[in-house]
């Protein structure tokens, strides 16, 4: 069953995407209703776009373009913005987006990197599950263990509810059977011994930064992230392993240097690169006002067979 649909591509090149019912009901039920719930006064400004100004700010001034710290409190325009209040006004803005270029690059432009039997998903940043949501519509039915790391608690349980909820309605069944989430990417190493991750031919390793690296956004230490990096790919050079990246266009510093390090660390070209990052064009409808929205993304990958 069909769980994101492409519609078609425009004579300007960009890719338009829907959600299935119950892509749809999932939305409504852990994003939308909750938003209205909690912000109902921005719900309705949001649902009958009467103040595009407003909804601006609530982007620029509440959740600073996504680079707020998520488990604090903030006040703006007289109001006070709880940790979950921001993590669904988040959701409003961004999970759409971020979901359909995720899904686009997986199952459109880097098909040919995912098709293994059994897959470690690592998703740095992963947010509210928005990338695992579209891993998992894109990879099938196949033996995927998922790890999402986020610098946030309240973005980490939000994934876990999201995951919990799964992908249909009225099913026991989540996302993911083996999820784990950490908001400390020191520890991957040790976890990545800890896990069974089945026979090398045919285990990719996929390493995941989906709008996390933007040097406006990243809150980490870019070369202690490089380094660590370094140390899981020297312990695992016997299974397939391949990086991914995806941004808003002209975002790509912190990944151009994490992509050189790796490539020129490893003997005999060993890792494959684009030589370039190319650019995915992708449309959808917003959340909550269901106008069509277009927007130009970065990505690029590299992989090691």
């Amino acid at each position: 069953m069909q769980y994101i649909y492409y519609i078609d591509t425009d004579n300007s090149g960009y890719s338009y995407y829907k959600p299935s019912n119950s892509l749809h009901s999932l939305f409504e039920n852990k994003v939308v209703t909750p938003f209205r719930e909690s912000l109902p006064v921005a719900a309705n400004i949001f649902e009958d776009y009467s103040d595009p100004d407003y909804i601006t700010r609530l982007m620029v001034d509440v959740l600073n373009r996504g680079s707020i710290d998520f488990d604090t409190s903030s006040s703006w325009d007289g109001k006070d913005y709880t940790p979950e209040h921001k993590v669904l006004l988040y959701c409003v803005f961004y999970m759409p987006m971020h979901l359909y270029s995720s899904y686009h690059l997986y199952n459109r432009v880097c098909r040919h990197i995912i098709e293994s039997e059994n897959v470690v998903f690592i998703d740095f940043g992963c947010g509210p599950l928005t990338s695992g949501i579209a891993f998992w519509a894109a990879a099938g039915q196949r033996n995927i263990t998922y790890i999402g790391i986020d610098s946030s608690e309240h973005m980490l349980n939000k994934a876990a509810e999201i995951n919990t909820a799964g992908p249909f309605d009225n099913s026991d069944t989540p996302f993911y059977e083996n999820f784990h989430r950490g908001r400390n990417s020191n520890n991957l190493p040790a976890y990545l011994n800890s896990i069974e991750k089945g026979n090398p031919e045919d285990t990719l390793i996929l390493f995941n930064f989906s709008y996390v690296l933007a040097p406006m956004t990243f809150q980490g230490n870019i070369d202690k992230l490089i380094n660590m990096l370094l140390d899981v790919v020297q312990a695992n050079l016997g299974y397939k392993i391949a990086m991914m990246y995806q941004n808003i266009r002209d975002s790509d510093e912190n990944w151009q240097k994490l992509k050189n390090r790796v490539i020129k660390a490893f003997p005999d070209s060993i890792f494959i690169p684009q030589n370039e990052p190319g650019t995915m064009r992708v449309k959808y409808d917003r959340l909550m006002q269901g106008t069509p929205h277009h927007y130009d993304v970065s990505y690029d990958c590299f992989y090691n067979w």
